[in-house]
């Protein structure tokens, strides 16, 4: 028998669980065998019969023992090894949307996580106290009670307040939460679109989106971004050709370029929406990093034609899966039935912690702090990757974002290869296009693209691959002369 250190060894509980497996492990009990029962464990090592009921229960969870009631507590075969559930396993290399969202949830195993879509750690430190959360389950949060389908009543009158603020006029009862805006993206366009239809996105976009679609078996077909929204020559041409059903649009600080819709694109954009008959889905999740105001499309067209999806895991927490779609009053059931039929309903908790920080007015405070150290970051990236020969198409923008477009005489396989290696997260720009198109740009995250490894590895290249050709081209010279 094993013996207890009341000295502080641990607590007892810990010790006798311990002490247990221990003897098992050696054979003192094998297989089958019946342990002491819980009194007479709890007399041999002199303590109450709730710490040694304590430590079988544990052992029984964990599929050390099996009760059997009326007769006791036993041995449990052996259960086959489990990997630690930190084992990193076979890392997939960032190379479609799915292995992307796989290394972007999983940043620890890079040393610099450029091309994340997150922002920095120590960004949203203070944007949810532990203390909050602490004093929700104590005394606002029903961990027994499911959420509305549509969504916490609370949080989505504060989302309809905010949406208020930038012109957007929707009723809570046009508002239904999801768990973060791929969610919504998802019911939306699974309810929208399926073979048969056209769907027009963005050129650059965000790779989700095309993911997403492709699953709802829709046409694809993309026009260009440019400075101040999609090219909508080319959108009309599309719209009269195809007849598309819906459009995807960023509105502000699209992603990966970091561009804004212009007012002017904006009145057009919709007159086409109206004259072809196409919805629009306007993606508007970096919306709130922006330091000036802007015009949401959703704002001009009253929810008529446009969807509006919106997160708060960008700016509160990637741990937070809450976002929202505010939707035309037609399709409230139809979204609320997919919702319904994906995920049944959202969690009360977070969306109990979302609703306090936005009534609280902290929201307001942390978003104010966030856009300033954007701007920072914004301009020392910027900076930093023009001087190891990124370059850049148009003058400096705003957002969590860099477009960056690398010379002629990189070698971009090689380059993702050795970040790969190096633990820096790098993102080829063919991923954000339909046609596979940006061979030689990349999406750099603001928050980590000053970082001297990056920095390094990127004038390597550059320097590396310029030395290597020059080279070359001296010795053709000599062997000419």
């Amino acid at each position: 028998m094993f013996t207890l250190d009341r000295q502080g060894r641990g607590t007892l509980v810990d010790q006798i669980y311990e002490g247990v497996q221990g003897l098992i492990h050696v054979g003192h009990w094998p297989v089958g065998a019946r342990l002491p029962s819980v009194r007479r464990l709890a007399s041999d090592l002199d303590v109450s019969i709730f710490t040694v009921s304590s430590a079988y229960s544990r052992l029984v969870s964990d599929g050390v023992l099996f009760s059997r009631v009326g007769a006791g507590f036993f041995v449990a075969l052996p259960k086959p090894e489990i990997l630690n559930a930190e084992h990193p396993g076979a890392v997939q290399r960032p190379d479609c949307a799915a292995n992307v969202v796989l290394n972007a949830v999983d940043l620890g195993r890079y040393a610099v996580p450029a091309g994340s879509g997150f922002l920095p750690e120590d960004w949203l430190e203070d944007a949810i106290p532990p203390a909050v959360v602490g004093r929700l389950m104590r005394q606002e949060v029903s961990i027994s009670t499911p959420v509305s389908v549509m969504g916490l009543p609370l949080l989505r009158e504060q989302i309809a307040s905010r949406l208020a603020n930038i012109r957007i006029n929707a009723q809570p009862t046009q508002i239904v939460t999801t768990c973060g805006a791929t969610h919504a993206f998802s019911l939306v366009s699974g309810m929208l679109l399926g073979p048969g239809d056209t769907v027009v996105v963005e050129e650059p976009g965000y790779m989700m989106h095309k993911a997403q679609l492709v699953k709802t078996g829709a046409s694809i077909v993309s026009v260009p971004r440019m400075a101040d929204g999609p090219d909508l020559d080319m959108l009309e041409a599309v719209a009269k050709q195809y007849r598309p059903k819906a459009l995807v649009i960023q509105p502000v600080l699209h992603n990966p370029t970091g561009l804004t819709l212009s007012p002017a694109c904006a009145y057009r954009l919709l007159m086409l929406a109206e004259r072809y008959g196409f919805y629009v889905i306007e993606d508007d999740v970096f919306g709130s990093l922006c330091t000036e105001r802007n015009l949401r499309l959703s704002s001009l067209d009253g929810l008529s034609r446009v969807f509006y999806i919106s997160s708060f895991t960008k700016v509160l927490s990637p741990a937070l899966r809450v976002g929202f779609v505010a939707c035309p009053p037609a399709f409230c059931e139809p979204i609320i039935e997919a919702k319904i039929l994906s995920v049944q309903h959202s969690s009360s908790l977070q969306e109990t912690i979302v609703a306090h920080v936005l009534r609280s007015g902290r929201y307001q405070a942390h978003l104010s702090a966030l856009r300033g150290r954007i701007l920072r970051a914004h301009s020392a990236a910027r900076l930093a990757l023009s001087e190891v020969g990124v370059a850049f198409d148009g003058p400096p923008n705003d957002g969590l974002f860099l477009w960056g477009r690398l010379g002629a005489q990189v070698d971009i396989d090689g380059l993702i290869d050795a970040a790969f290696r190096d633990g820096i997260f790098l993102l080829r720009g063919t991923l954000f296009s339909v046609r596979g198109d940006f061979e030689r740009h990349m999406r750099f995250n603001i928050g980590y693209s000053s970082d001297p490894r990056l920095c390094a590895l990127l004038d390597r290249f550059r320097v590396g691959v310029a030395s290597e050709s020059m080279a070359t081209d001296a010795r053709a010279r000599k062997r000419q002369a």
